[in-house]
């Protein structure tokens, strides 16, 4: 079907959204190659989207930057792992150093970050002595747990779930978190 676009008939409009669409995801790809190491960065809202990674998950991660997060373990098809107050899982990103996050801009749309008002709970199965926190560039406050700052996946729409388990993505590969402090490799 061609379209009347003014000054004749034009392009059909579906390849010129793909077109667009494409667009859309080299700029996104080309914020990835990024090397952000200043130890804290960007956007932390942790609101939706959906980026390259999904899409799909709740537009709001520790119930907003008015919450206090809670960090707690719960036995999955992985085996112990930790999960926010709602069940959501949690994610460790291999490219940061201890207490100094490495994901920023598109990197924090597609792996928001574990955000709290205050100092983090402590709920079952976690160590309260390995919580912690980190200020982000943004002055928002993320969640740390042995010293890894916490994120989830916008693959993972809901409870229960782990998508990003072994995601390679942004420089380096993203796991669940083990209730003794470490990378679940699943090796």
């Amino acid at each position: 079907m061609r379209v009347w676009n003014g000054r004749g008939l034009g392009l059909p409009r579906r390849p010129l959204v793909a077109l667009a669409v494409l667009a859309a995801a080299a700029v996104l790809a080309a914020g990835c190659g990024s090397d952000n190491n200043s130890g804290s960065g960007g956007n932390s809202s942790g609101s939706g989207g959906g980026g390259i990674y999904g899409g799909g998950g709740p537009t709001s991660t520790a119930g907003g930057a008015s919450s206090v997060a809670t960090v707690s373990a719960a036995s999955t098809s992985l085996g112990m792992i930790l999960v926010d107050g709602s069940g959501r899982t949690l994610y460790l990103f291999e490219k940061d150093q201890p207490n100094q996050s490495a994901c920023a801009g598109a990197c924090a749309a597609a792996w928001p970050v574990d955000q709290t008002s205050g100092t983090p709970k402590a709920g079952s199965g976690v160590t309260a002595s390995m919580l912690g926190t980190i200020k982000r560039s943004d002055n928002t406050t993320q969640v740390t747990y042995n010293k890894h700052p916490l994120y989830y996946f916008q693959g993972d729409s809901g409870t229960g779930q782990h998508n990003g388990q072994g995601v390679d993505a942004f420089g380096a590969k993203w796991y669940v978190v083990t209730p003794a402090g470490g990378a679940d490799t699943g090796a």
